[in-house]
This record gives structure tokens, sequence and C-alpha cells, in this order.
């Protein structure tokens, strides 16, 4: 190694490991609140939104059922030959269906989306344990490395020349 290192700044070392430090935590953090994001994603997913659908779903296939049975209530009141007037039942009925339609759309939606999204998470998590471990091992050994040779450099700096003779 016949390379000399030319320091110019001790402080510029010292600025440079402050940033690397601050670095360290903000990746740190950074990769923590992923973390809690992709759970509280999934647990949102999984859970509220599979358990509101499919409550959902429950609550308005009983109000088409009640729709129907309306309807078909209105049409045996209807007395022989005369009209029978069931458009605001037929209408409900109509409407209670598409909304039932919609919240098993819904349902199955959540249900796709499952796998997905664990499986986006999943490489994530193989990517962001790898920059964890990079993190915590190589970065806070070169942190170490830096101050051990910021230490060395001022106690060179603190050394004075002999007197000559």
């Amino acid at each position: 190694m016949s390379e000399a290192a030319k320091v110019t700044s001790v402080d510029a070392l010292k600025d440079f490991r402050e940033a690397l430090v601050s670095f360290l935590e903000e990746a740190k953090n950074s990769l923590v609140t992923v973390q809690m994001e992709n759970r509280r994603t999934t647990d949102w997913l999984q859970n509220h939104q599979r358990l509101y659908w499919f409550e959902e779903l429950k609550r308005r296939r009983e109000r088409h059922s009640m729709a129907l049975t309306e309807l078909h209530r209105v049409r045996l009141q209807a007395r022989p030959g005369s009209a029978i007037r069931d458009t605001e039942q037929k209408e409900a009925v109509r409407v209670t269906l598409a909304k039932v339609r919609e919240a098993e759309l819904k349902v199955e939606t959540v249900k796709k989306w499952g796998p997905p999204l664990q499986h986006a998470i999943d490489e994530y998590t193989g990517k962001a344990r790898a920059l964890d471990d990079l993190l915590t091992g190589d970065v806070v050994h070169s942190l170490g490395m830096l101050e051990r040779m910021i230490s060395s450099l001022e106690d060179y700096l603190r050394l004075t020349a002999p007197p000559t003779s």
C-alpha cells in the first residue's frame, strides 16, 4: 500500500461521520415505518375490508330479499282485473340487486388482492432485510473504523515534531 491519504481536514471526516450516523438512523427509521405500513395495509385489507364487505353483502342480500317480499306482497294484494301498481317495488328490487352485485364484486376483489399484496410485501421484506443487514453490519462497522481513524489523526496532529539541534 504505497498510496497515502491526503487528509486536509479532520473536521470534514467528523462531518462525514455525523452525516453517516444521520443516514443510518433515517434509513433504519424508514425500514421500520414501511414495515408498520405493510402490517397496517395487510390488516386493513384482510381484516377490516374483508369483514366489512362480508357483512355488507349479508345486509344487502337481506334488503334485496325484503324488496322482493314487498313486490310479491303488492302483486298478491292486487285485485283481479285492476292494474298492478308495483313500479316502486320493482325499482327497489332493481336497486337492491345492483347493490348486492356490487358487494359481491367487492368481496371477490378483497379476496383477489390478498395474495398479490402478501407477495409484494414478501418481496419487499427480502430486500429490506438485506438493506437492514448492510446497515447494521457494514455501515456500523464503517462508523467504528471512521471513529478510530479520526481519533488516530487527532492524536497524530497533537504530536509535535522533536526540536532540531
